[in-house]
């Protein structure tokens, strides 16, 4: 089940709008020896023409424990004229990744597809995040591979 919390800004004389997300879905975890666990996450996102910027937070399940990923991600849109056409982008970005005691820093990258329906977006997307130096508890959860699917409220 999705929730959805959301917020739009249109400031004058300019196409910026400030977009609320949130998403769920599986995670794969490769070369953990576990197949799937489930994440969730909450974004805020401000976008001018076809970039964007996302700040994200997510909590996902990893072997051992559970992560908390705190990421900045740009976003490459590739608009359509129509309002109700699939719009697919690019998604990139670094950030924090916190499991227990331990703070590691890692990159992520993606691709995903939305598309409006009515005054929400619906999306889904897939990611690739790789934390860059493996964590003391849990070795074998520095690579995990979310597939949201999540609402937004904005552009």
């Amino acid at each position: 089940v999705l929730l959805l919390l959301g917020v739009l800004r249109t400031q004058p004389g300019c196409s910026q709008t400030l977009s609320v997300a949130a998403a769920s879905g599986p995670v794969f975890l490769p070369g953990s020896g576990v197949s799937a666990d489930w994440q969730g996450s909450l974004a805020v996102s401000i976008h001018k023409g076809g970039i964007g910027a996302r700040l994200e937070g997510m909590y996902t399940g990893v072997p051992g424990a559970d992560l908390v990923a705190l990421t900045g991600n740009l976003v490459w849109s590739f608009r359509r004229k129509s309002t109700t056409a699939f719009e697919p982008y690019l998604i990139a970005g670094l950030g924090t990744y916190v499991k227990f005691t331990e703070e590691r820093f890692g990159l992520n990258g993606g691709v995903g597809v939305r598309r409006r329906a009515g005054s929400l977006r619906l999306f889904a997307e897939v990611r690739y995040h790789r934390v860059l130096h493996c964590f003391d508890e849990a070795r074998e959860a520095d690579t995990f591979v979310p597939l949201s699917v999540g609402v937004s409220l904005g552009g």
